[in-house]
C-alpha cells in the first residue's frame, strides 16, 4: 500500500512528460482582410506539413429602417480545404493548397429598390415592393501564401485566395446567374495563429 502512491505518482509523471513533448496537431486564428473584414480559421494537421483547413470568412447581418420602408440584408460564408506546407527557412514556410468555397445572402425590402452586391465589386438593383432576393455561391479558391513561425506555439500567415465562383440571385420573378474567375483585394488576407 505505501509503494502504490509512489508507484502512481511516477507514473502520472512519466504520461505527463511524454504528452508534453506532443506536438501541437491543431491551430485556430484570425483572419484579416481589412480593418473591418475578419474570420476564424481552424486547421488540424493530418499528416506532416499538410493540414484540414476551415475558415469562417465572413457574417453580416444588417437592418435599416426609415418611416415605413425597411431594408434588410443577412450574408453567411465559408470555406474548408487542403493545406501543404514546404519548408523554405527554420521560421519561414510557403503555404499552397485548395478550398471549396460557400456563401448565402438574403436581403429584403417592403418598398422601393434593393440592390444587392456579389461580394466581388459588382451589385445588381431590383426594383418593385415585397422584394426578397436569395443569393447562394459556391467555388473553388487556391491558397498561395507564406507563414512566419514566431515561436512553436504561434505564427503569422499572408495568403491570397484567388477563387472561380458561381453565384445566383433569385426572386421577385427574377433569376440573375453570375460566373467569377480571378481575384481582389478580399482575396488577400493575414492571419494570427496559435497551435495547440
Amino acid at each position: 500500500m505505501k509503494l502504490l502512491f509512489p508507484l502512481l505518482l511516477a507514473c502520472l509523471l512519466l504520461t505527463s512528460s511524454l504528452f508534453a513533448q506532443d506536438a501541437p496537431k491543431r491551430e485556430i486564428g484570425l483572419r484579416l482582410t481589412d480593418f473591418s473584414s475578419f474570420g476564424l480559421v481552424y486547421k488540424k494537421q493530418l499528416q506532416e506539413n499538410t493540414f484540414r483547413r476551415y475558415r469562417l470568412a465572413f457574417g453580416n447581418l444588417s437592418a435599416n429602417f426609415i418611416q415605413n420602408n425597411n431594408l434588410i440584408g443577412f450574408s453567411v460564408g465559408g470555406a474548408a480545404g487542403k493545406e501543404k506546407r514546404r519548408t523554405i527557412t527554420d521560421k519561414l514556410q510557403f503555404v499552397y493548397g485548395t478550398e471549396l468555397i460557400a456563401s448565402l445572402s438574403l436581403n429584403s425590402s417592403n418598398t422601393g429598390s434593393l440592390t444587392v452586391s456579389d461580394g466581388n465589386g459588382a451589385s445588381t438593383t431590383y426594383t418593385g415592393s415585397s422584394l426578397l432576393i436569395v443569393t447562394p455561391s459556391v467555388g473553388v479558391g487556391f491558397v498561395l501564401g507564406a507563414q512566419y513561425n514566431l515561436n512553436a506555439r504561434w505564427y503569422v500567415s499572408a495568403e491570397l485566395i484567388p477563387a472561380i465562383t458561381a453565384s445566383g440571385s433569385f426572386g421577385s420573378g427574377t433569376a440573375l446567374y453570375r460566373f467569377q474567375a480571378g481575384f481582389n483585394s478580399s482575396s488577400a488576407g493575414l492571419t494570427g495563429a496559435y497551435r495547440f
